[in-house]
């Protein structure tokens, strides 16, 4: 047995009849909680020979309802049903071995926190910041090579380990907020202890354990309650579909099929479309889900249903134990629709209000609208997930700001993907992208023309849905355009130690960089209180002469935005726009402060857009 498979939980095993301490390794989850809406668990325990072992429990209010065995020798699953009134307490458990040998082991139910359940998740109110933690900022030096793990620190490497961690960010959530974001989505914490290349972390090797180059799990909860006190809510990223090929499972299989294709390399073909393809085949469907992403990626079999339920109890362990606000779920198309469905319903049976978003890369609306919650599909399926990332508008916002205006280009491109919202149950419940971890930054997407990303951003925080984008977009963050994904997650300025620039401070900035930075604070600090942005109705009046004109509105407040995509400042005729303008008199420019009777003939600087608040 592997011994990089035992960790120190809160476990306490008592071991009787000549048995040898360390029967069992391993029990995951680690502890769970009473007053739970569904009122069972499934431990799986990893140790040498515990197959066809018999479990009893001695605690009143807690049964064994079931014992599963495995393909492998060394693990035992045991499910126990919870009474409703349960309290919180240690149980006793008894394994009796197939040697006769007994195993006394004292498991820890817990209190929920005070309104676990009733939770709120992100919504169109918040701004999400995404941070590549190893790239971010370093706030523990001590951490950055662990010993046990395969990758010690390499700073110049692109690929290497480079000492951002938790304790870095929780130093910098004043910086986050001072941004105007509230909500912070991490790339996975998890174990990464994979032999080279691990720093993302989507190569999974512990479910339970936070990497220790990046800290703890007690770290984690530290900065989940440090950003909660800043009104900043944390997204976990989640990954079901893979582990990574350094993962103990791999060497020692709990079934024979807890691996999809016989635990051997196959690819996916990548084909999404097959979900909803009213002529596709089986095979297509199958390769689709249970092909692999790449050999280092191992692509697990959720359709078998202990993995199905280990996935499921894991994130709803990390959801209670870190405080969690929303969970982005990783490559949403490659797991099974089944699993999918059974996730998603559980989760929200825990926490009604709790935000789950899905990413579905794709630049096809109808593809992305299948997976949303409600929607009515042909299939009969519903996946139930609340969001989902809105990636044909990432697209077409790039495509708008970077060409001239034409019967179907320039700023036409955004009015055309909003008229596809009728595909969705919730457009408010996209995530509009200005970039991520995976993609070409927004600066060098748009030329790194300083205006076309003003416009750009500009427009994200003020359409419907949830706006996000990557750490350093702020700073005019730029990337090789040969698609390395080292040198896209580049080290942000000041974060790591050693760089002239420190733009947590704002010292050594670059005039342009300064500037972009104090733009999106001052949007998005705008936009923390802009109702009409956060639930107002939209109305949009189709692009004319290089002009897209929209409106956010609710009972208090009405907002006006102007696109002007031409090379010339335009003269706004407001007479067009009455729908919109109703019996407002005044426009107040919420970045500039400057007020404008809607009399006159406002003025639109070329290549820009002006967001105004209408008295």
């Amino acid at each position: 047995m592997s011994s990089r498979f035992i960790t120190s939980f809160l476990l306490l095993i008592a071991v009787s009849n000549g048995a040898t301490a360390g029967a069992i390794d391993r029990i995951d989850p680690p502890n769970w909680w009473v007053g739970m809406e569904n009122n069972t668990v499934e431990l799986m325990l990893y140790g040498d020979n515990l197959a066809n072992g018999e479990v009893s429990s001695s605690s009143d209010g807690v049964s064994v309802s079931r014992v599963t065995n495995g393909d492998s020798p060394n693990y035992l699953w045991v499910a126990l049903e919870l009474d409703k009134a349960l309290s919180a307490q240690t149980v006793t458990l008894e394994l009796t071995l197939k040697t006769n040998e007994r195993v006394t082991i004292e498991y820890p139910l817990l209190a929920r926190a005070k309104g676990s359940a009733d939770r709120e998740g992100f919504s169109a109110k918040d701004a999400v910041y995404l941070v590549m933690p190893d790239r971010f900022a370093n706030g523990d030096p001590s951490n950055d090579s662990v010993a046990g793990l395969h990758e010690d620190a390499d700073w110049q490497h692109p690929y290497g380990r480079h000492g951002g961690d938790l304790a870095g960010i929780i130093k910098n959530l004043s910086y986050l907020e001072s941004l105007g974001m509230t909500q912070l989505w991490m790339t996975p914490v998890l174990e990464n202890n994979q032999k080279e290349g691990s720093y993302h972390g989507y190569a999974i090797t512990d479910l339970y354990r936070v990497d220790p180059r990046l800290g703890s799990n007690e770290d984690y909860v530290a900065l989940s309650k440090a950003a909660s006190k800043r009104g900043i809510g944390v997204i976990h990223d989640f990954v079901p579909n893979h582990i990574g090929s350094e993962h103990p499972w791999m060497f020692d299989l709990p079934t024979s099929d807890w691996v999809n294709r016989d635990a051997e390399f196959s690819p996916t073909n990548h084909r999404r479309e097959s979900h909803q393809d009213p002529y596709a085949s089986d095979f297509d469907k199958s390769e689709m889900t249970t092909g692999w992403f790449v050999p280092t990626m191992p692509d697990l079999n959720q359709d078998n249903p202990l993995v199905a339920n280990y996935l499921i109890q894991n994130i709803i362990w990390w959801i209670e134990t870190a405080g969690l606000s929303g969970v982005r779920v990783d490559t949403w198309p490659y797991n099974e629709k089944g699993f999918l469905a059974d996730f998603t319903g559980r989760v929200l049976a825990e926490y009604p209000n709790f935000s789950i978003v899905g990413e579905e890369w794709t630049m096809n609306p109808a593809t992305v609208s299948y997976w949303q919650r409600g929607k009515n599909n042909a299939d009969g399926y519903d996946s139930g997930a609340p969001q989902m990332m809105d990636f044909p508008m990432q697209q077409a916002v790039r495509d708008a700001v970077n060409n001239d205006e034409g019967w179907n280009s320039g700023l036409t491109k955004l009015y055309h993907i909003l008229a596809d919202d009728f595909l969705y149950p919730d457009p408010m419940g996209l995530m509009l992208i200005a970039d991520n971890h995976d993609m070409s930054r927004l600066y060098p997407g748009v030329g790194e023309n300083l205006a076309r990303y003003k416009m750009a951003m500009t427009f994200l925080a003020t359409t419907r849905g949830i706006p996000q984008m990557l750490y350093g977009t702020e700073l005019l963050m730029t990337n090789p355009d040969n698609g390395d994904h080292g040198r896209l997650r580049a080290d942000f300025p000041g974060g790591l130690g050693g760089d002239k620039v420190d733009a947590f401070k704002g010292k050594g900035l670059a005039n342009d960089v300064a500037d972009a930075q104090s733009f999106i604070k001052k949007l998005f600090q705008w936009r923390r209180s802009a109702s009409a942005i956060h639930d107002g109705e939209l109305l949009h009046f189709a692009p004319r002469d290089g002009i897209y004109v929209y409106f956010r509105s609710n009972a208090t407040q009405r907002v006006m935005v102007v696109m002007n995509n031409e090379k010339n400042l335009v003269h706004l005729d407001s007479a067009r726009y009455s729908q919109g303008l109703g019996d407002a008199s005044t426009a107040r420019n919420v970045l500039t402060g400057e007020r404008h009777r809607l009399s006159d003939r406002i003025l639109i600087p070329a290549k820009s857009a002006q967001v105004f608040e209408l008295d």
